[in-house]
């Protein structure tokens, strides 16, 4: 018996070592938190502080729109009345720079605007490129400028004939000074980028009711990055979901998106459906916001449809510029007119279209390939002691 129990035991301890192997991470892999992470740990009043200063920039951007929009006036009157293409370029920088700078950014706008076709259109699109880092003189009192957060200026009733970017660009004073031939398509794909829904407005004018209704509710997450007139590897290197291998998915990553992003991910036509359309609802009044402020920081993990920055971009190299400029304007509601463009249901083509960028997500009740074959070993060993145990019990 005692015997018997030692087998047992023996069992019992190889399992729980298999277990331990299999799942305990390396030594190494994990880090409690330290002295070193004091100072950027979050505190109560550091996120009162953080909150204030975005209401702050909200509230500034909301001002210093419409004030550049009728600075870049003479110039828009002016390219008009030549005929020249492009959008008009204001710069603000420190006059050491100003000149510099301008020159720079001139002749790479220009190129950006040939690439995208945008020639003299119904709506004109005004870039404000800010060098500044503070908005106002006093430094002390105010919150720098965020760099990552360009704001849009929409055609309104005041002004239908201008969509206006800004681009708070405070740390591109080195990349504009120093080796220009090798920063010059850095900054190229900074002004593609920063141009965003403008862009579409240049190509397209200004949308449908029910698009510019659609557009508006998901803060123009369709429309952030222009990106048309070029073919782009089907697989990131960096994904939001995968590890760098495209093998294996960052799970922790993966279920911090909405439930229609993982559903599209997962292949199921009516989330990727769902996740397109959402804010697409009619419309019950004609009130829209003037501006947009597009904050990138961590705007990924709240996508109701991954990579969903270059969606409708990518709609347009598919249908092509006409069927996709009768979608833009058209009155239908949204989801019939994109579903006329398309030439097929909304939620079939953007099911195909994520399959682009990453494979499709396993979900369901799957347990993983090492937990099953550690399961199968541990019950072949149960098996086997218990077997044993059995016959020398008969032999005795």
């Amino acid at each position: 018996m005692a015997r018997e129990l030692r087998w047992w035991l023996a069992a019992v301890l190889l399992a729980c070592g298999a277990v331990a192997v299999a799942y305990l991470p390396p030594r190494g892999a994990a880090r409690g938190v330290g002295l070193r992470d004091e100072p950027f740990r979050q505190t109560t009043a550091r996120l009162r502080a953080q909150a204030l200063a975005a209401q702050w920039r909200t509230a500034s951007l909301a001002l210093r729109l419409p004030e550049y929009r009728k600075r870049l006036q003479p110039e828009l009157l002016r390219r008009r009345e030549r005929d020249e293409p492009g959008p008009a370029l204001l710069v603000e920088a420190p006059d050491s720079v100003a000149a510099f700078a301008r020159q720079r950014l001139r002749a790479t706008l220009d190129t950006v605007s040939g690439q995208l076709g945008l020639g003299v259109t119904k709506v004109s699109v005004g870039l404000v490129v800010d060098l500044w880092r503070y908005v106002s003189a006093n430094a002390g009192e105010t919150p720098s400028q965020d760099f990552e957060s360009p704001g849009y200026l929409f055609p309104d009733s005041s002004d239908r004939t201008t969509c206006v970017a800004l681009i708070p660009a405070w740390r591109w004073t080195g990349t504009l000074a120093v080796q220009p031939q090798v920063r010059h398509q850095r900054v190229e794909d900074m002004l593609r980028t920063a141009l965003g829904p403008c862009a579409f407005y240049a190509a397209y004018g200004t949308p449908g009711r029910g698009v510019r209704h659609w557009l508006a509710k998901r803060g123009y997450d369709l429309a952030r990055v222009p990106l048309w007139d070029r073919e782009r590897p089907e697989r990131p290197q960096d994904s939001f979901v995968m590890y760098q291998d495209g093998t294996r998915w960052w799970w922790g990553s993966v279920y911090r998106f909405p439930v229609t992003a993982i559903g599209c991910l997962a292949g199921r036509a009516l989330s990727c459906r769902a996740a397109v359309l959402s804010g697409a609802e009619e419309a019950s009044d004609d009130s829209l916001p003037r501006f947009l402020e597009s904050d990138p920081r961590g705007w990924w993990r709240r996508q109701r449809l991954l990579y969903s920055d270059r969606y409708l971009a990518d709609v347009v190299r598919e249908v092509g510029h006409d069927r996709f400029l009768r979608f833009w304007n058209s009155t239908d509601p949204v989801d019939t007119a994109l579903a006329t463009a398309l030439k097929m249901p909304v939620g079939e083509w953007t099911e195909r279209w994520q399959r682009r960028f990453v494979p499709r997500l396993p979900l369901g009740p799957a347990a993983p390939f090492s937990a099953t074959v550690i399961g199968l070993l541990l019950g072949g060993a149960a098996v086997a002691v218990v077997a044993v145990g059995a016959r020398r019990r008969q032999v005795s």
